[in-house]
């Protein structure tokens, strides 16, 4: 971080990031316990892993056989399984949701067919569509997003295929009998065209889109309701001036949306951002945030995409971002696993040496109730 910035940053203090008016404070959610790790190996099940004491627990998912791994919430797991078929699952108890069959979508602009045991194809017909049909749709591509409570009695799911050109995500909640889709495409404004990134917290579903505009989204209500809640009716664009490098969103406790940036070639640094309300005529500008040098004594957990209260019995260290990779939930562009912690204020990077000699397909941080 240069001179410039550093000053820049210093100039405000860690109370900006206590209101946000580029979106209303709609991601609220009780943060308890403290963070693991859930350790995915390449031959198969789960090792839940506690940094704080150092110690491993080993999970079989005995029922779920070559099942895939969307997302988590808590130890609430999102899975695909060998079938194609999407299920929540209790890492601990082994109770399982079972969720609506991927072809199971009420649009009036497109329809899902399963055409194999891992492969569908999406028809396009709408007034934003010629009529067409997506034929590469396969369940590698399949990403997702999940949110339950504490008690496992409440969720949302998201999911969509991940390729370029995204056109349309879909999600259910408890009680829905099929997913709705929320489509991608605009033909009056393309800048909110795609996806970059999602972070679901509740109900509330931020989306930047593929020039880098963030909207929020309401999900909550009747089956197939969703709004859009964006302050004023605008999405905001969040760009800075190292568009090379990687990056996700990430919400704060009070529903300020932050951009997060990491180094490709060397992950030995991170650059936060908040939207800057002062640039003028931001749809065109080239750079639209401003970097700061604290997460105003909260932590990241960048793999769920939101910050929790720092907590220092519970190891939650101030102003730290917990790290495993960029791109989640869109994995257009796969990143290797890096796991670390790094501390914004004091720029340094700890990483977890008792990990080293296993083989990850992946890793997520997560937060284990105490």
């Amino acid at each position: 971080m240069n001179v410039s910035s550093s000053s820049l940053q210093r100039s405000r203090s860690s109370s900006d990031l206590q209101g946000f008016n580029g979106v209303s404070s709609t991601f609220k959610e009780t943060f308890t316990g403290s963070p693991w790790l859930m350790l995915l190996p390449k031959d198969g099940g789960c090792v839940l892993y506690n940094p704080k004491e150092g110690k491993k627990i080993h999970r079989e998912l005995r029922d779920f056989p070559g099942s895939r791994i969307l997302a988590n919430s808590g130890y609430w797991l999102l899975l695909l399984d060998s079938g194609s078929n999407l299920v929540i699952i209790d890492v601990f108890s082994d109770k399982t949701i079972p969720l609506p069959s991927l072809e199971s979508i009420a649009s009036d602009t497109s329809k899902v067919r399963r055409v194999g045991d891992r492969v569908f194809e999406r028809e396009y017909n709408g007034p934003e569509y010629s009529a067409r049909v997506a034929t590469d749709l396969t369940c590698d591509t399949v990403r997702g997003l999940l949110w339950v409570d504490e008690s496992g009695t409440d969720y949302v799911v998201v999911w969509f295929f991940d390729l370029p050109g995204h056109s349309y995500i879909s999600f259910c909640k408890k009680g829905d009998t099929h997913y709705t889709d929320i489509p991608l495409f605009f033909r009056d404004a393309h800048f909110l065209d795609g996806l970059s990134y999602m972070v679901l917290g509740r109900y509330s579903l931020y989306i930047s889109t593929s020039r880098r505009f963030v909207k929020v989204l309401d999900l909550s209500g009747p089956q197939g309701f969703f709004k859009d809640i964006t302050e004023g009716n605008k999405p905001f664009s969040m760009l800075s001036r190292y568009q090379s490098w990687d990056s996700s969103i990430a919400v704060t406790t009070s529903g300020e949306v932050l951009l997060v940036e990491s180094n490709p070639w060397q992950r030995d640094c991170f650059r936060v951002y908040k939207y800057d309300p002062n640039v003028e005529l931001p749809d065109y500008a080239c750079h639209t945030v401003l970097e700061v040098d604290s997460l105003g004594g909260e932590a990241l957990l960048l793999d769920l995409g939101f910050t929790i209260p720092a907590n220092e019995t519970l190891g939650i260290e101030p102003d730290s971002i917990y790290f495993t990779r960029h791109y989640r939930p869109c994995q257009c562009r796969p990143r290797d696993l890096d796991i670390c912690v790094f501390n914004l204020v004091t720029k340094t990077l700890k990483r977890f040496p008792a990990l080293d000699d296993m083989s990850l397909m992946d890793a997520r941080w997560f937060l284990h109730a105490n």
